[in-house]
């Protein structure tokens, strides 16, 4: 399945155009997709809302992790997430994964499930949301530099000024923009929460080597499901009755599992069939300023100039790395030689 939206009509205009590719120079032989195809309002529309959605749940996993604990939080989001892409797929009747996959989506499927969200719901006891969001916001740095480590990607000087840039900025932020003091349960909490991007990272990376033909929504909720599995085993009836008991806490879960997660993944899913996956990229720089105004109008955080000054730098790192990617039209020939990479983008949210 691609995941790049092409009419019929303008398939046909492929074909005939291949057919006279040898009386062109090779910089004209594949037609450029129309720029009407890139432009899809609906599909802008539900990406920005889902990234508003997705914004709301640093506040909503910090107080899920204070009132019940990191293993209470896991069970309160995934339990409701096992159940919701268990009914899915049985009534799809089809996994949809071709069988040498299995392997790398259950591998998949631990690392976005219970090593994310360990890492994830363990950080925001300590760490404030607005932190939080941007030291979430590096996982594109790390999927550059394990992509160019493990799968031979270009990284270049654009991309490593990028990576020093963003590493500039997350030290700035953690070590002068908030008002915790800065001692050694601190930096552990920011060091684990960073370990969730670089957990979602390395599943980005496996995704990239999955069999072509891999329905990505498939695999998505496929992937779910097998990583919530472990979250049964630490369900606790004390733990779930303490949720259902305090009505915020109850609400705090539910919106983790199915607008941030459930209903999250498919529209995410949806955007991407029907935009470039670089433009798609450009829109998660809206989390972390977002999840910074959420903090300052909900919690009174104090947004100091150090912090502010961390933030820009710590985007703008992340930008040289991703943002040039929706700067360019691709080639249909070009989507359908990058479809497998793009996978992976299509998989994840990143809260």
């Amino acid at each position: 399945m691609q995941l790049y939206w092409v009419p019929v009509s303008f398939q046909a205009r492929r074909q005939n155009a291949s057919r006279a590719a040898q009386a062109k120079t090779p910089a004209q032989a594949f037609p450029q997709e129309p720029r009407e195809i890139l432009e899809n309002p609906v599909a802008h529309l539900v990406l920005a809302a889902t990234l508003v959605i997705w914004s709301f749940s640093f506040l909503a996993a910090a107080r899920l992790s204070q009132d019940v604990g990191v293993a209470g939080s896991l069970a309160a989001r995934f339990v409701p997430v096992l159940l919701g892409t268990g009914l899915y797929l049985l009534v799809k009747r089809s996994f949809g994964v071709p069988r040498g996959a299995w392997l790398k989506i259950v591998m998949m499927g631990i690392l976005s499930v219970p090593l994310y969200n360990i890492f994830f719901f363990h950080g925001l006891k300590t760490v404030p949301t607005g932190t939080a969001a941007l030291i979430i916001a590096l996982n594109p740095v790390f999927t550059a530099l394990l992509a160019r480590i493990f799968l031979g990607e270009p990284f270049g000087t654009r991309r490593l000024s990028g990576l020093l840039l963003a590493l500039l900025g997350v030290f700035v932020v953690i070590r002068y923009g908030t008002g915790k003091p800065v001692d050694w349960p601190y930096l552990t909490s920011a060091f684990l929460l960073a370990l969730a991007p670089l957990s979602w990272a390395i599943y980005s990376v496996i995704g990239r080597t999955l069999p072509r033909g891999t329905d990505p929504f498939q695999m998505t909720y496929v992937l779910l499901f097998v990583g919530s599995l472990p979250m049964l085993a630490l369900t606790r009836p004390n733990s779930l009755s303490a949720v259902a008991s305090h009505p915020r806490t109850l609400a705090a879960a539910l919106y983790l599992a199915i607008p941030c997660t459930l209903a999250g993944y498919a529209a995410w899913l949806w955007a991407l069939k029907r935009l470039p996956a670089g433009e798609t990229a450009a829109f998660v720089f809206l989390n972390p300023p977002l999840a910074n105004l959420w903090a300052w109008l909900l919690e009174d955080a104090v947004l100091k100039p150090p912090f502010i000054a961390g933030a820009a730098v710590l985007l703008a790192g992340v930008g040289l790395i991703v943002w040039p990617l929706s700067l360019k039209i691709p080639s249909v020939d070009a989507n359908r030689d990058r479809s497998r990479g793009d996978k992976d983008r299509g998989a994840g949210p990143r809260s």
